[in-house]
């Protein structure tokens, strides 16, 4: 019997202070010893990692979380930007514009409108290193970015910025299963006033299945992040009260 431990790296994103990596992931085999004894160990040790990488971009699950639970809103236009031009942040804000322009009575910017009015994009929005584990209503974009954000909002003519990132996305392997997990995290910011309404953070997972062989290589992560976008949505319409009858 063999445990496959796991060792992450590629992006740094800065939260808490530290660099939190976006992985490539290696494996490495214990061989046997004592197998009882080391399957308990290494399960422990799992287990363990896993809550200390929760812990790392943080284990809240806040899809959309309103700053002013009172605030009442408007459907009128909206943009899903990217904090980044990596893969995962750009696939999440494509998941999250289609699941908007269907079930919203907002009117939805189409990432192909906004490419044509913003020829650089998508730009780097550089992340806050300074918030907190237990922030549930975290404005993410460093206050350095915020002339940036109101010349994107200015040549995209919407009332509502939404800016996301996947800040993290994990390899969880055991002797039993194996499940990515990702980490969306963003704000939506009203205009004009550049006013930070509400905050996202949450995690979503997807299982490894026997098919993956048969699939596209990330297959998986894409999964997790189609079903975290299918949530933010969800609670983006009832915040919002936004949902099409």
């Amino acid at each position: 019997m063999s445990v496959y431990l796991f060792q992450i790296k590629e992006r740094n994103c800065e939260i808490q202070g530290h660099f939190i990596s976006l992985f490539r992931v290696k494996f490495w085999k214990i061989e046997q010893m004592k197998i009882n004894k080391l399957q308990g160990m290494a399960e422990k040790f799992l287990f363990v990692t896993l809550l200390l990488t929760l812990a790392a971009c943080g284990p809240i699950n806040k899809p959309f979380n309103p700053i002013d639970s009172t605030k009442t809103y408007k459907p009128s236009s909206i943009a899903v930007i990217s904090g980044s031009d990596h893969d995962g942040d750009m696939k999440l804000v494509e998941f999250i514009t289609q699941g908007l322009t269907e079930r919203s009575t907002f009117r939805v910017l189409s990432q192909d409108e906004i490419a044509k009015r913003l020829p650089n994009y998508p730009l780097t929005i550089s992340i806050r290193n300074d918030i907190k584990n237990n922030d549930e209503k975290a404005v993410w974009f460093h206050p350095s970015e915020k002339g940036k954000l109101n010349a994107i909002q200015a040549r995209l003519k919407v009332d509502y910025l939404f800016l996301v990132w996947n800040s993290q996305t994990t390899l969880v392997t055991t002797n039993r299963s194996t499940t990515y997990y990702v980490y969306p995290i963003g704000n939506l910011i009203e205009y004009p006033g550049a006013q930070v309404l509400a905050s996202t953070r949450t995690f979503d997972s997807s299982f490894i299945s026997p098919l993956a062989l048969f699939r596209p290589a990330d297959y998986y992560i894409v999964d997790a992040l189609k079903s975290s976008a299918e949530n933010i949505v969800d609670e983006f319409l009832d915040v919002t009260n936004s949902k099409k009858h």
